[in-house]
């Protein structure tokens, strides 16, 4: 019985992905490769594989922060604010995102399944996953729960994200990276 959804789930991964914006990705790492420092936000399920990618990000040397962690720092320009809102309406991420714009010189960075949103209109770059949501208009269907499309293709997304990541700084997409823990 599970193994029967394996293959539309992949299916639909595959579908939703299929036209995402890769350049807009490639505009992103060298966003973050370039950044003095990276802090990232998301609430709800799409935090989990925000905060991998933060962690994996740190391991290789890149100035990481998550926002809410209780050691984050202020946010000061020449920063970049990644966030991950999947309606793009988020309330907490979009005043977030307008303390950016009124500091200045903070680069933001969402990934959405919105085609317009809030958020999208003040970010610098976005990265748009065609995956259903309430309110969110899709061409792509799901059997999914809600939104666990959306949480799917950020984990790949962001995955994808890191190995490019990692061959701008290391010229190498594997490996552990010099910063990973070792109070194992």
């Amino acid at each position: 019985m599970i193994k029967e959804y394996a293959g539309p789930i992949l299916d639909e991964i595959g579908e939703a992905l299929k036209d995402m914006d890769y350049d807009v990705l490639w505009k992103m790492v060298a966003e973050i490769h370039g950044a003095n420092r990276i802090f990232f936000h998301a609430i709800g399920r799409p935090e989990l594989p925000m905060k991998n990618f933060a962690m994996y990000l740190k391991h290789f040397g890149y100035r990481v922060h998550v926002v809410g962690d209780v050691t984050c720092p202020a946010i000061k320009p020449g920063d970049v604010f990644f966030a991950v809102s999947g309606t793009g309406e988020t309330g907490t991420t979009l005043n977030m995102v307008k303390k950016c714009k009124e500091i200045g010189e903070i680069k933001v960075l969402l990934m959405t399944a919105a085609e317009k949103s809030s958020i999208g209109d003040l970010a610098d770059l976005v990265l748009r996953v065609d995956c259903p949501l309430p309110g969110v208009p899709s061409t792509v269907s799901s059997i999914q729960p809600i939104g666990g499309l959306f949480d799917e293709c950020v984990v790949y997304a962001l995955d994808w994200a890191l190995r490019a990541c990692l061959q701008e700084r290391l010229g190498r997409r594997d490996g552990a990276g010099p910063m990973h823990s070792n109070l194992e």
